[in-house]
């Protein structure tokens, strides 16, 4: 959808003269809110530090994170905790961080297929033995049209290689609870 054809959907002139206005704002934010599609997981997961064995596992938790669902064209918005056991291979903490924010969340997303690419390309990039990733969100599809509830929470999980198994237990994506 262009922003003249937004212009005329809302088909109010007092409001269609704003926008018009707003035009290359609003341009600029959509670029910004979709820039994921520039980038790949391999652009950010490309510090890396080298081990000889590693039989942990490694959480970054409670990542914020803020997209749009691809169905309703709505911002959902939440948490991701993202674990990941190394191969050889180890990341910098602040680039799983990234890889949540800025290359998948950053795109028209469902929450579903947004937390299970973050685990692939964990696996897929690092060679991880396995990840896991659990998501939280808030979706504006459900909260202001629809079921209007508010209060309702979406929880994803998914995990892939060794950490398959631990997609069916529920985990807390705050530590200490």
């Amino acid at each position: 959808m262009k922003t003249r054809d937004l212009l005329e959907f809302v088909g109010n002139e007092q409001v269609a003269a704003k926008l018009c206005a707003s035009q290359e704002r609003i341009s600029r934010a959509f670029a910004e809110l979709f820039s994921g599609y520039n980038l790949r997981a391999e652009d950010v997961l490309n510090e890396v530090v080298h081990v000889d064995q590693y039989d942990g596992t490694i959480t970054v938790a409670d990542i914020n994170f803020y997209s749009y669902c691809e169905h309703h064209f709505a911002p959902f918005f939440g948490t991701a905790s993202v674990t990941y056991a190394p191969g050889e291979i180890i990341t910098g903490l602040g680039k799983i961080v990234r890889l949540v924010r800025d290359v998948h969340a950053r795109r028209l997303q469902i929450q579903e297929l947004m937390t299970k690419d973050i685990a692939e390309d964990l696996v897929r990039v690092l060679h991880a033995r396995g990840a896991y990733v659990e998501t939280r969100a808030k979706h504006l599809c459900i909260c202001s049209r629809g079921p209007s509830d508010d209060t309702t929470q979406t929880i994803v999980r998914y995990g892939c290689g060794s950490l398959a198994s631990s997609a069916f237990s529920p985990v807390s994506s705050k530590i200490g609870q």
